[in-house]
């Protein structure tokens, strides 16, 4: 059954702040199932499509494996809450029952001295960013400076393998999902470090079956033969840890994250084309086993996707036409999308900072805040054409245009193919058209106790606010809406 319209789930990248999510996620999930059990919907999917960065993929990870394991959504905000339960840790001065004390003596004689709550999360922050966190990252020997022999451009740089042993732990890899199966499926984004090109892996299949993600320029030959896209990455058994790792390898503070990918070898494609055509065969009949052979097989290094959209929601959107479109044939309007976006790195604040830490966190909000409010314009402005186009079409008709004229226009293809994009027709423009419907975006707020290395402090004070803010705020959000 193909359903009228469609939900979806957005996660940040944020470090520590993703516990955040787990209690925004505990607020729409108790709203929504209680909407769809008024509704008559039974065990409707709570959510059809989980997408994340960074940690916001390691949220969507353990979620969708939950849901997949368990075939329902109930006990799923209890799953990641314990996630984030289990990668919290009691810091030095939370154990210290004398520093708050201490602090606000000192406070109430020097008044520039900020609380004893933001000192506790600064000094916390400092404390995992030097020792490590026991669950999420433990700091490496530092690397020092042999190119300019300079001490202070000594590396010091973490291990993120405590993570991807706790991701292990909490939810079950591969991870390959099935819309007939009512399963959600899975979008992560990642970055070619090499090419700098945005990478999203995807839990469903693709049009010929399999599991894969294809990047990077779209290759044709000199005598106009399709070859593929310039990378290939296949996981026909799922997701699994190592991608969503790659999702969220953020640069310099941690190593790469490393793939094996199918690339385009031209040397190879000209060996290949060689041969072929000294055995005199047929180039346009073998192809498939010929394109295959031109593709070497090689690692390839990946960083955090939010370094080129922390918050992916074109990706979302373009990969859910893309799956309706092209893998279920759809050629009128698809599923429409109602999406719930949380974000972590507040877009506004009140007062502009003066002092250094707080500057430093205000260029950090702002570095990954979300920005798809105008990717949001861009998707509503590109529907809004396809209308129109259709439209035109259908005037065509009525004012007496043959269908075999129109059908040929639509039959043309695109200026721009091959280059960057898959080669397309007109048609695959015109059809398979989407809807928005609805974006909501619940946005964590700075306090008077944020500080810089927010995304640092895994301490179990600031990991269970940050659970109960998303939640609180959640409610405030939805409280606000009309259903």
């Amino acid at each position: 059954m193909i359903p009228v319209k469609e939900r979806a789930l957005v996660f940040q990248g944020g470090g520590s702040l993703g516990a955040y999510e787990a209690g925004a996620y505990k607020a729409l999930y108790e709203f929504l199932s209680k909407k769809d059990e008024t509704e008559g919907k039974g065990k409707k999917s709570t959510f059809d499509i989980i997408a994340g960065t960074s940690i916001g993929a390691m949220n969507a990870a353990v979620l969708t494996s939950y849901v997949t394991e368990n075939g329902t959504y109930e006990g799923s905000a209890e799953k990641l809450i314990d996630f984030w339960k289990y990668l919290s840790a009691n810091s030095m001065v939370d154990s210290n029952p004398w520093f708050r004390p201490w602090w606000d003596y000192f406070q109430s004689i020097n008044r520039l001295a900020g609380s004893s709550e933001a000192i506790r999360r600064y000094y916390s922050a400092k404390e995992f960013a030097l020792l490590g966190a026991p669950n999420v990252f433990s700091p490496l020997a530092p690397k020092f400076d042999f190119k300019f022999f300079d001490l202070y451009n000594t590396w010091f740089r973490f291990s993120n393998k405590p993570l991807k042993r706790t991701l292990e732990k909490f939810a079950k890899f591969p991870i390959a999902t099935n819309h007939e199966k009512s399963q959600p499926r899975l979008l992560l984004l990642s970055v070619d470090v090499a090419d700098g090109l945005p990478v999203t892996f995807d839990s469903y299949t693709q049009e010929d079956g399999s599991r894969k993600t294809e990047y990077g320029g779209y290759i044709r030959t000199q005598d106009n033969s399709e070859i593929g896209f310039e990378h290939v990455i296949r996981y026909d058994k799922g997701i699994t840890s190592d991608h969503v790792m790659a999702s969220g390898s953020y640069p310099v503070n941690f190593d790469y994250a490393s793939l094996e990918v199918e690339s385009y070898d031209p040397n190879e494609s000209k060996a290949v084309m060689k041969s072929e055509i000294s055995n005199g065969s047929n180039m346009s009949k073998n192809h498939g086993s010929s394109s295959a052979k031109q593709y070497k097989k090689e690692i390839r290094s990946f960083w955090d996707g939010g370094l080129m959209s922390n918050t992916p929601l074109s990706q979302l959107i373009l990969f859910h036409r893309k799956y309706w479109y092209k893998v279920r044939g759809l050629k009128e309007k698809v599923p429409s999308l109602a999406v719930c976006i949380v974000n972590v790195h507040p877009s506004k604040q009140a007062h502009i900072p003066t002092d250094h830490d707080g500057v430093v966190n205000r260029n950090n909000d702002i570095t990954f805040s979300d920005r798809s409010r105008r990717e949001e314009e861009v998707l509503l402005l590109i529907s809004d054409y396809v209308d129109l186009v259709r439209d035109l079409i259908k005037t065509a008709k009525d004012n007496g245009v043959k269908d075999n004229v129109i059908t040929g226009l639509l039959n043309q293809q695109t200026k721009y193919h091959g280059q960057v994009l898959k080669p397309r027709r007109y048609r695959d423009i015109v059809e398979g058209r989407f809807d928005i419907d609805r974006i909501i975006r619940i946005e964590r707020r700075n306090d008077e106790n944020t500080i810089s290395d927010k995304t640092f402090d895994f301490s179990c004070g600031t990991i269970n606010k940050l659970l109960n803010d998303g939640y609180e705020d959640t409610l405030n959000v939805l409280g606000t809406l009309k259903t």
